[in-house]
């Protein structure tokens, strides 16, 4: 298996008071990893190619708006108490930004709130832009709309949900997994669900719960793990479990013939994103 270990944890954040748990669960996870955290805001500005922009005071407004982003992430940095630093940029597109941020930086995880309602066709727009386009592993949390309703102190992961569909896509979030999963001593629970489209005799093993906790046990050993088989639609299958075992995240893979570059049905993944009870760690 290979290794995990999270060191840098990037908060991509838009300033909002929705985003607060976002920033929650990264010190959750910062806390417990011994991570280091960044903050980050990317401060949208008009495009230069506009001569009118460049020879206006507009350009005075948008100065300060990025030192009042910079005052603000410093504040939240200190009610962090972590490790933290905070990183501010200007940029004609700010799911661009973050994207090649990612990409410069390297974090081993990356935290951002969505902010689409559950039950809708799209997530935040930044957000569901940066899932497509970034390859390091992302952890979603849904925004409130008002930070009056965020918890007082998240609390640890005690039950990881881990969906597999026998792929190598699959099973290449296992390591995360089980490196969440050791760290917060939690239980791991392994779910495969047999899809309508999986209905036919072309499956090359029978999916039964041994099955599942066979393919599976060997890369989560000295952990507690369940198995569960579903039929029915994916998506709505790993959200309902999600919600009746109580399940505090769910690990699982965008890659895939499932993956978000599916755009003709909508990918199990972004779907699970948009509607999960609990927040979701793509990878």
């Amino acid at each position: 298996m290979a290794l995990v270990n999270v060191r840098e944890i990037l908060v991509p954040t838009d300033l909002s008071s929705g985003g607060e748990v976002a920033v929650s669960h990264a010190r959750l996870l910062a806390e417990r990893l011994g991570a280091h955290l960044t903050l980050y805001h990317a401060v949208q500005v008009p495009d230069h190619r506009f001569a009118h922009w460049a020879f206006s005071k507009n350009h005075v407004i948008w100065i300060q708006a990025e030192k009042d982003a910079r005052h603000a992430l410093e504040r939240c940095a200190e009610r962090v108490g972590n490790d933290c630093k905070v990183e501010v940029e200007r940029t004609g597109s700010a799911h661009r930004a973050i994207t090649a941020h990612i990409k410069k930086a390297q974090p081993d995880l990356t935290v951002m709130a969505t902010h689409g309602q559950r039950g809708r066709d799209h997530l935040g727009s930044v957000t569901e832009q940066v899932l497509r386009r970034s390859y390091r592993p992302i952890l979603c949390v849904h925004a409130v709309a008002d930070a009056a309703e965020a918890p007082a102190e998240v609390q640890p992961y005690r039950r990881i949900l881990v969906p597999t569909d026998f792929s190598l896509a699959s099973r290449l979030v296992f390591p995360m997994a089980m490196f969440l999963a050791k760290s917060f001593a939690a239980e791991v629970l392994a779910v495969h669900v047999r899809s309508e489209r999986a209905l036919e005799p072309r499956e090359p093993v029978v999916p039964t719960e041994a099955v599942v906790r066979s393919f599976v046990e060997r890369d989560f050993a000295g952990l507690e793990v369940r198995a569960q088989v579903h039929n029915g639609s994916v998506w709505e299958r790993i959200v309902h479990v999600a919600r009746v075992e109580k399940a505090d995240l769910i690990v699982m893979s965008t890659h895939g013939h499932d993956s978000l570059a599916d755009r003709l049905l909508g990918s199990n993944t972004e779907r699970v994103v948009r509607h999960a009870p609990c927040p979701v760690l793509v990878a």
